[in-house]
Order: C-alpha cells, then sequence, then structure tokens
C-alpha cells in the first residue's frame, strides 16, 4: 500500500513539473510570436527606403532631416522620379566599388583606369546629388517665410546637435562589426 501511495505522489510530481514546462514553453513562444508580429506591423519600407535615399543618396542628411515627415516623403518621392530605379543606382555604385577594388588589387596597377573608375563614380554620385539638391532648392523655395524660419530652426538643431556615436556606441569598429 505504501508503495502505491509512492508512485501515485511521483506521477503526481511528474505531471506538475510537466505542465511546468508545457506553460513555459507556450508562453515563451507566444512572446516570441508576439516580437515577430510587432515587429512585421512597426516595419515601415517607405520609411527605411527614405532614411536611406535622405543619408546615402541625397548627401544632404541634415537638409533634408529638417523638413517634416510629409516632405520627407514627398522629396523622397520625387528624387525617384528624378532619379529613377534606386535599385539599379545601388547595384550599379556596388558593382562600381567592387571593380575599383579589383582595380587597385590589379598587378600591374594601372592607375588611368583606376582613375576613369573614380571619377565615372564621382560623376554618378554627383549627377544624384544635383537633383538632390535641386529639389531641396525648390522645396524650400515653396515655404511660406514662418514655414522657412522654422526649417532654418530645425537645421540649425540638426547641426548643431552632438552626432550619433558610430556602430552601436563607443565600441571599436571590429567589435561592432562582430555582432
Amino acid at each position: 500500500m505504501s508503495g502505491e501511495t509512492d508512485m501515485t505522489q511521483g506521477r503526481r510530481r511528474g505531471i506538475r513539473w510537466g505542465r511546468i514546462v508545457l506553460v513555459l514553453s507556450l508562453a515563451l513562444n507566444l512572446a516570441i510570436l508576439g516580437a515577430g508580429i510587432g515587429m512585421a506591423l512597426r516595419w515601415d519600407a517607405a520609411r527605411d527606403r527614405a532614411r536611406a535615399m535622405h543619408t546615402r543618396d541625397f548627401g544632404f542628411g541634415p537638409y533634408v532631416g529638417a523638413f517634416s515627415r510629409e516632405d520627407r516623403r514627398a522629396l523622397g518621392r520625387a528624387f525617384v522620379e528624378e532619379a529613377g530605379d534606386w535599385r539599379a543606382a545601388r547595384r550599379e555604385a556596388r558593382e562600381s566599388v567592387e571593380t575599383l577594388i579589383a582595380t587597385l588589387r590589379a598587378e600591374p596597377f594601372d592607375a588611368e583606369r583606376f582613375q576613369a573608375l573614380l571619377l565615372a563614380q564621382h560623376a554618378r554620385f554627383a549627377a544624384r546629388q544635383k537633383i538632390g539638391a535641386e529639389l531641396v532648392v525648390a522645396r524650400i523655395g515653396e515655404m511660406q517665410p514662418e514655414d522657412r524660419i522654422a526649417y532654418a530652426d530645425r537645421l540649425e538643431e540638426i547641426l548643431t546637435r552632438p552626432p550619433h556615436p558610430p556602430h552601436g556606441g563607443d565600441r571599436p569598429r571590429e567589435a561592432a562589426s562582430d555582432r
């Protein structure tokens, strides 16, 4: 009889631990699922694309950043309309850099080819910057005086704000790239 009681208590303890593990596993799965859904709902491709465009393509980060959200989006749409397919431009820029690096590694080094590649790359970037500058000037030219003054205040605030630390903080570059 005593053996049966021990066995019954052992089963109950085993069931209790099994339930705890099951509940914890379910809670963890729900937390991961919730985080994934939250990230998917929060992600905005247009915002990411606009942020990348104003920091990389325009070369006018602070000038574009000082505009209102609506103006930044309108500038981004106008830039894509004027400059063409940004994916093709990125692909072209990546290929250009790869060719440039291959030229640097080649033996014998061809300085004239390197210069031609570098100047062609510069010309492509300059053309895109020109489009960005024209769009920024046009947008500012359309502003009412009070809006332009508010824009100047935001620009000044951006330009006097300390820069964000590169690579995710004060860690060395190597440590940040190991993530």
